[in-house]
């Protein structure tokens, strides 16, 4: 976990900019991961991260007390990409599955153990670049940052229905998406 040094902090918040620089180097692991989740490439993810990087600094001083700076500087990271999310949901495509998908004649049983042998981090994280804009970045809300389907609702613009309709049909997806790569195996 990155603890960074409360004088960098201090001299970034001023507008030191080798410190700065020190602080978006040290913090980039993390919001890049953050950023991954939500966005569909790298160079999307890095332009995303650039902004919410950018907000973390505006708003340095305003760091609750009682929060951690990594906890906090996440949530802003989230609130960039659900920010993004919404200026680009009027006009993005729709994604649409692999046609295999549309046709789930392979359905067989799966041996969740043999899927723990053969997947990896890397692979998960590139099935759920697959599901569709909207599915994904509820999926990742709910079942990576810990939102509730109230808090999507409102962030989203959306029913509590509506957030837990894409969560189950991410769920159905990936396991379609799992269940396709173990037939490779």
């Amino acid at each position: 976990m990155a603890s960074f040094d409360p004088e960098m902090l201090q001299l970034a918040q001023i507008g030191d900019r080798k410190a700065q620089q020190q602080f978006y180097r040290e913090a980039f692991p993390v919001l890049m991961g953050v950023c991954m989740r939500y966005r569909r490439d790298e160079q999307e993810a890095v332009a995303s991260l650039n902004m919410g990087f950018l907000k973390i600094l505006q708003h340095l001083d305003r760091i609750p007390p009682n929060v951690p700076l990594l906890a906090w500087m996440r949530r802003i990271m989230i609130n960039t990409l659900i920010d993004e999310f919404r200026r680009e949901k009027n006009w993005r495509e729709h994604t649409v599955l692999y046609e295999t998908l549309e046709n789930e004649k392979h359905e067989q049983a799966c041996d969740y153990n043999e899927a723990d042998q053969h997947f990896n981090l890397q692979q998960l994280e590139n099935m759920l670049r697959l599901l569709p804009p909207m599915t994904q970045q509820v999926f990742n809300l709910f079942a990576i940052d810990g939102f509730s389907h109230a808090e999507i609702s409102t962030e989203l613009g959306m029913s509590e229905g509506t957030s837990k309709w894409h969560v189950h049909n991410a769920r159905k997806l990936l396991q379609a998406l799992i269940r396709q790569e173990l037939v490779r195996f």
